[in-house]
């Protein structure tokens, strides 16, 4: 096999990255074992003056005074939603579906009033509150389609529209998608953070690093916590490795390529 200067070059990117990857993997690894060993387990969801500062792990079934929706939804809340509109417009002579961020102007219809949003109640778990960032990390993943029609919208999978064939659109169409968090499947929740009165801010491992966890699920142990974590690193591993092979994918193509017009 001949040596190239560009399959030098892709040998060197590709066993920098790699090694990249495993510093931070083990980094990754190490920050574990420090929150492991350092964590205190909050089993009641009571606020102790004693873990002030203290790096918690705090679980309980999720309550909230003030659960949110959108006018249009009938029977429907839940502690976070985020509501997607789209106009099927022209835009530079290309037909495409556009984020609607403003009300249509002199438009009565409701539906032509509402705008991309998003909503989040109140958060607590036993006597903490969720702070900005905590409510920022719940996720909202799940497609709502409950519903049937919204208006003269029907429901087409994962969104409302007027045709769910893409080649019957015509401009001026509307889309809506709404994503929310499933309060029924998941009604608990654990947070890794650290205790600030009753709510909670980042753990700092270092100057850049930062944890503030939320598991939507009763992570109640050290054993079940170190589980957590690993799959954590699991994923992290699992997407540095993805992006090592599409870089020597691309190395490989582009090779190949220059060979062929050569």
């Amino acid at each position: 096999m001949k040596i190239t200067k560009g399959k030098i070059i892709l040998l060197a990117i590709v066993i920098y990255f790699s090694v990249f990857a495993v510093i931070n993997i083990n980094k990754e690894k190490d920050y574990n074992q420090e929150m492991l060993d350092k964590v205190v387990i909050v089993t009641d969801g009571k606020v102790d003056s004693k873990n002030e500062g203290k790096l918690v792990l705090v679980s309980g079934k999720i309550k909230s005074d003030n659960l949110v929706s959108f006018l249009e939804l009938e029977d429907f809340s839940t502690i976070k939603i985020t509501r997607t509109v789209e106009d099927y417009l022209k835009v530079d002579g290309e037909e495409e579906w556009v984020e609607r961020k403003e009300p249509l102007k002199d438009e009565d219809d409701y539906l032509k009033q509402i705008v991309s949003e998003e909503k989040i109640s109140d958060v607590s778990i036993g006597e903490y509150q969720l702070d900005k960032k905590g409510l920022e990390l719940i996720p909202a993943d799940k497609y709502y389609s409950k519903q049937e029609k919204i208006g003269d919208l029907e429901t087409a999978g994962i969104s409302y529209s007027r045709d769910k064939w893409e080649e019957n659109l015509k401009i001026g169409d509307m889309r809506l998608t709404y994503k929310y968090y499933d309060l029924e499947k998941y009604p608990n929740m654990t947070i890794l953070a650290v205790q600030k009165g009753n709510s909670f801010v980042p753990y700092e491992v270092d100057k850049k690093t930062q944890v503030y966890q939320v598991f939507t699920k009763k992570v109640d142990t050290k054993e079940k916590l170190k589980k957590e974590l690993q799959l954590n690193v699991k994923r992290t591993t699992k997407g540095k490795t993805l992006f090592i092979l599409m870089i020597l994918a691309v190395g490989i193509f582009f090779i190949v390529d220059n060979r062929k017009k050569a």
